[in-house]
């Protein structure tokens, strides 16, 4: 990984030159719960000027490298950009590893309604997402998948609902399931046999699905009950 990391940057900054303004590393590789061939490494990628031809250096300097996941952003708008994915920033703000260039997270702050007004929406989404994939399996037979994509979705979401209500959250993923039965009530044996199939411990056959959507919907749909009980200010102004 650290190869990989070191390669990438060395091309980014070789092809982008002074367009680079600033590229950090974020996520399980700076929170030290990194995967070795499951977790990608996480790019913040800052662009002076964010146009094509910028772009294509990027995928030149990527080139095939798998696990490298980059957020491509342009210098102009980047407060807005802030704005928009508060929920993301504030995630890589607690974790994250300037690599080139200016820090451009030094001055970013992210009000609290707005945390949890994006916060909640995220899971809204992942609730639709789940449904929108369960109902439509007979179909699309990617149910399975889904799940296994979903993974580290759903532990960032239900982490960051405890975190803006100022409890402390692990590092690692299993030691986060004792928290989640603690604080929301529900049982949480399905997360930590999704956790297994993400690291390929467990398989997710689709014949299977039913079983798996019984299990895994009502909690993330507990969670946001738990939100509506609780944030009664969260949307912005």
């Amino acid at each position: 990984m650290q190869t990989n990391l070191d390669r990438v940057v060395e091309a980014l900054t070789g092809k982008l030159g002074d367009n680079l303004f600033s590229c950090c590393l974020y996520g399980s590789a700076v929170r030290g719960n990194l995967q070795e061939g499951v977790s990608d490494l996480n790019l913040l990628i800052v662009l002076k000027v964010s146009n094509s031809e910028a772009h294509q250096h990027i995928a030149e300097a990527i080139g095939d490298l798998r696990g490298v996941d980059p957020f491509i952003l342009g210098l102009p708008g980047f407060e807005r950009s802030v704005r928009a994915f508060a929920a993301k920033f504030a995630s890589i703000k607690r974790n994250y590893r300037l690599l080139h260039g200016a820090d451009p997270l030094a001055q970013v702050e992210i009000s609290a309604v707005l945390e949890r007004f994006l916060c909640e929406q995220a899971l809204r989404n992942l609730r639709l997402r789940l449904v929108y994939a369960y109902v439509t399996r007979a179909r699309e037979k990617t149910y399975g998948r889904f799940l296994i994509k979903s993974v580290t979705p759903i532990f960032l979401r239900l982490s960051e609902v405890l975190r803006l209500e100022g409890i402390v959250i692990p590092v690692d993923f299993a030691d986060r399931l004792p928290i989640f039965q603690k604080h929301f009530g529900f049982e949480t044996a399905v997360l930590g046999e999704l956790l297994d199939a993400k690291l390929g411990r467990q398989s997710i056959p689709e014949h299977d699905a039913e079983k798996w959507h019984v299990r895994l919907f009502p909690i993330v749909d507990a969670v946001l009950h738990w939100i509506e009980a609780r944030w009664n200010d969260s949307a912005p102004a």
